[in-house]
């Protein structure tokens, strides 16, 4: 296996990479509120690990992953695994920072952590991907070639580029090829997208997850993947593709905030609760205390209060039959 690909950076590489810097140096420029940018951050890294988790199978969809009374299965734990391993490389990752061998071990025993009994450990089986036929596409290097690889893998990753996108998107093609684990490969693969990008200084705002657009393209990206050391250019395309797609949602996002002044960015459980108010219409101060069972009343009530001073909701009625609605349905 040769690692790097050979690959020439056509014009349309150049391009896509001239957009995606673009974009980054406008989220630089931008006056992001705090609450906005807390905000993207939050649901841009959930956004990450599920659909993460969705490339692989998992069926969860954005809004079971948010309501606190789904029951924790295996498939809740394989994105809530994700986003932990996600909020890992964020502490342990710093510009200037090398990858190392125990950095590729630690991510798949957090992403794997309850769900597999070889969580940090590389296969020591054969290896190989298959398709819906169960035919094998792609027999994985023996294992005992792994670590050897993977070392040549970081080596390439830790070395210096002017293009940090495009080294971040081959290590997670090389890696994929190398399929060093039994099960997580494409989970750490593009956990590693984020950890050279920040090891690089390649920082933006948020998190872009490119995991959604990827999800919603999967066949074409599994074709990429499987087509990527011969044809790199078409793989590298459209993960660059992916990447502006994604990065230009934050942006329309941003400047949405910065146009429009009478935008409110609330606090996590305040956003939770006007969500609430406004799918059920009519929603009792019982209703609500139900949904947070385990937040004392009083913080509930000041929650109410605020969003109310906001000119978010307005109460209905003053007696214990009152209740709560979204001001514009008043």
């Amino acid at each position: 296996m040769k690692i790097p690909p050979d690959f020439i950076i056509t014009t349309e590489i150049l391009k896509l990479l001239s957009q995606i810097e673009s974009l980054r140096l406008l989220f630089k420029s931008l006056p992001i509120k705090t609450e906005l940018k807390n905000k993207i951050e939050r649901v841009s890294l959930l956004k990450s690990s599920l659909y993460s988790a969705r490339i692989e199978g998992n069926p969860l969809t954005f809004e079971q992953v948010k309501d606190p009374y789904l029951s924790k299965n295996n498939k809740k734990i394989e994105v809530f695994n994700i986003l932990y391993a996600i909020k890992y490389l964020d502490s342990y990752v710093q510009s200037g920072s090398f990858l190392d061998l125990s950095l590729i071990l630690k991510l798949h025993s957090i992403v794997m952590k309850d769900l597999s009994a070889s969580s940090g450990f590389f296969r020591t089986e054969p290896g190989a991907i298959f398709n819906q036929a169960g035919v094998a596409v792609y027999v994985a290097p023996d294992p005992l070639k792994i670590k050897e690889l993977i070392e040549q893998l970081l080596t390439y990753s830790n070395s210096t580029s002017d293009f940090p996108v495009l080294q971040a998107l081959i290590t997670h093609l090389c890696f994929e090829k190398i399929h060093p684990y039994e099960d997580g490969n494409g989970r750490i693969g593009r956990l590693l997208i984020w950890a050279i990008l920040k090891s690089k200084g390649y920082d933006f705002p948020a998190f872009i997850p490119i995991e959604e657009y990827i999800d919603n393209n999967r066949n074409s990206y599994y074709f990429h993947l499987d087509q990527g050391m011969k044809e790199t250019e078409e793989y590298l395309k459209f993960m660059l593709e992916a990447f502006e797609i994604e990065a230009e949602k934050i942006k329309d996002e941003i400047l949405n905030d910065t146009n429009q002044d009478t935008d409110i960015i609330l606090p996590p459980r305040q956003e939770e609760i006007f969500a609430i108010i406004k799918d059920h219409l009519n929603v009792s101060f019982d209703f609500i205390s139900r949904r947070f069972y385990k937040v004392p009343a009083r913080t509930l009530r000041y929650d109410l209060k605020k969003l109310a001073e906001k000119g978010q909701i307005v109460k209905v009625g003053k007696t214990r039959g009152s209740f709560y609605r979204v001001k514009k349905m008043y």
